[in-house]
């Protein structure tokens, strides 16, 4: 298929405005990986990922593609509101927030308060970057994300005991929430405030979070231990991906300790990673420079997810924390449209290899 083609079928998944999904936003699911569950799950989170994706790579389009890329855009960010912080603060949430729309379509947890979560700083950052905020904006934010913080209100429990000390930005707003450090997450947010902010005025805040995204890659600890390096995102070839799109704007001290790792992770993944992980790994490939193999299969679509929700890593004792992992307390989400995004950047990106026909 063409990249307009697929743009196409991007644009017939992208909701015009029904019962369970507002105009603008593209359907993803929520499922179970054991468990006959599955629902419809209207979030923020894919949408803005989508424009994420496209955006990256818009300049690589055709002029008939850029169009295709620019009229998506506009009708995702008309339903960013919905998502807005219920009391209009310039925060974002995962679900609809007024009125609240967690866990939609399921049969229980949406009926309660207790399950509501707060705005999260992936959705929020994504929003902005996807906005193009400007930097008065993005420095508000990041004023804001002091006070939920590590220590601010509470100590970290979860991630590994060695970064307890770090002063690293949290997932979540909520200070009712347990403190997270997820480097998916980070990489997102410290890729927008890096975009305005000159190494020379990041603060303690910034550089803690930078050591400690830095300090994961270089212990291995996103391969031995995904999980607890990024709850969200638990899986290598995500979390991969997450810091090659970092990497280029990180400043020469902080890049200088891991690109050569994160390059020799990409070069072992494109010789063992399958279907749409594949496609993932040739993506960061592809924007560090680095060559590919020359592969003409399909990418297949089973089994892979983009996002992660564990249902007992908010519980702060160590035997929640061992449990935490397995996949029985795992929900996992999925959306098509999203893996069309990814298919758009991978054909995108491999114009850049003008020396290989098959590309072209």
């Amino acid at each position: 298929m063409s990249v307009e083609a697929i743009l196409a079928e991007l644009q017939e998944l992208q909701s015009e405005g029904n019962s369970i999904y507002p105009k603008g936003i593209f359907p993803s699911q929520r499922y179970h990986p054991f468990l006959l569950y599955k629902k419809e799950d209207d979030n923020l989170f894919f949408t803005c990922s989508i424009l994420r994706i496209l955006q990256d790579v818009r300049f690589l389009a055709s002029d008939a593609e850029q169009k295709s890329i620019d009229d998506v855009c506009s009708k995702a960010v008309s339903s960013y509101p919905l998502f807005r912080n219920k009391d209009g603060l310039d925060t974002y949430n995962f679900w609809q927030t007024d009125p609240s729309r967690h866990f939609p379509n399921g049969w229980f947890m949406h009926r309660f308060k207790h399950f509501q979560i707060p705005d999260d700083v992936d959705d929020t950052a994504l929003v902005y970057q996807t906005q193009n905020a400007d930097k008065n904006r993005v420095l508000g934010l990041r004023e804001k994300l002091k006070s939920h913080s590590n220590f601010a209100y509470k100590k970290a429990f979860n991630p590994f005991p060695k970064y307890q000390s770090l002063k690293c930005y949290s997932t979540f707003f909520g200070k009712n929430m347990y403190i997270e450090f997820d480097v998916c997450v980070l990489s997102n947010l410290m890729g927008l405030i890096l975009k305005h902010v000159p190494e020379n005025e990041l603060n303690e805040f910034d550089t803690d979070t930078l050591e400690y995204i830095c300090s994961i890659i270089e212990n291995n600890e996103h391969t031995s231990s995904p999980f607890y390096s990024a709850p969200n995102y638990p899986v290598i070839e995500l979390i991969v991906y997450h810091v090659a799109r970092l990497l280029p704007l990180l400043p020469e001290k902080w890049k200088n300790r891991i690109e050569a790792k994160v390059k020799s992770d990409i070069e072992l993944l494109l010789l063992k990673a399958e279907g749409l992980y594949l496609t993932l790994i040739e993506n960061s490939a592809l924007k560090l420079g680095l060559s590919i193999p020359s592969k003409e299969k399909e990418p297949n679509e089973a089994n892979f997810y983009f996002f992660h929700a564990g249902m007992i890593t908010a519980f702060e004792n160590e035997f929640a924390q061992a449990l935490a992992n397995w996949p029985l307390f795992h929900l996992r989400y999925t959306s098509k449209a999203l893996n069309r995004a990814l298919l758009i950047e991978n054909m995108l990106l491999k114009r850049t290899l003008s020396s290989e026909e098959e590309y072209q």
